[in-house]
């Protein structure tokens, strides 16, 4: 059984935000960054936690950062990096714009864990959300080679390895949910008021 000792929580804060406008890790929720939203949440399942950026401006948040090792390529270069990183076979790798995250789905997502699946994703309302997932540091070839291929599609290459997707009940949604554009962070308000 995975336990926050054998377990690596990986921030991917590296993507361009051309939809949002900004840098949606500094984006604010009831005064804080999404990223430290993030943060807190995945070191409370994990004890140990780095970031995926080329941003330094996140050095401020005194967590170890590691540059694309190729830049520009996305979530498969992003857990490309973070795979070669790693120190432990099993890795929570999360997107900064999931700010609503919270410990029971990253619990709901550990559970569903099995020796022999490669990786295991959620997905809520028949939603698949590859960038809250866990990985396994031996899918690392995989991700490299896609990257020699020039395949750069998150959802083509977990269809080549032995996926899990693990089924979230509907009360998770908001937990899930990402933020891409203006109009969701405008919503964000109503969202952080449900209960």
């Amino acid at each position: 059984m995975l336990t926050p000792a054998n377990i690596t929580g990986i921030v991917l804060a590296g993507g361009k935000s051309t939809r949002m406008g900004t840098d949606k890790a500094f984006l604010e929720l009831n005064g804080k960054p999404f990223i430290t939203h993030i943060l807190e949440t995945v070191q409370r399942c994990t004890e140990d936690v780095f970031v995926v950026s080329t941003n330094q401006k996140l050095d401020e948040l005194g967590l170890t950062r590691f540059p694309d090792s190729v830049p520009g390529l996305g979530p498969v270069g992003g857990i490309h990096t973070a795979l070669l990183h790693s120190k432990t076979e099993f890795n929570l790798v999360v997107a900064c714009d999931t700010p609503f995250l919270n410990q029971d789905t990253i619990h709901c997502l550990i559970e569903g864990i099995g020796e022999e699946h490669d990786a295991f994703i959620v997905q809520c309302e028949g939603v698949q959300m590859p960038l809250i997932g866990i990985y396994r540091k031996s899918s690392h070839p995989f991700f490299t080679q896609a990257i020699d291929e020039k395949r750069l599609g998150l959802q083509k290459l977990l269809a080549k390895l032995q996926t899990k997707i693990i089924e979230l009940p509907k009360s998770h949604a908001k937990f899930v949910m990402n933020i891409n554009t203006p109009s969701d962070l405008n919503a964000i308000e109503d969202l952080d008021g449900q209960s």
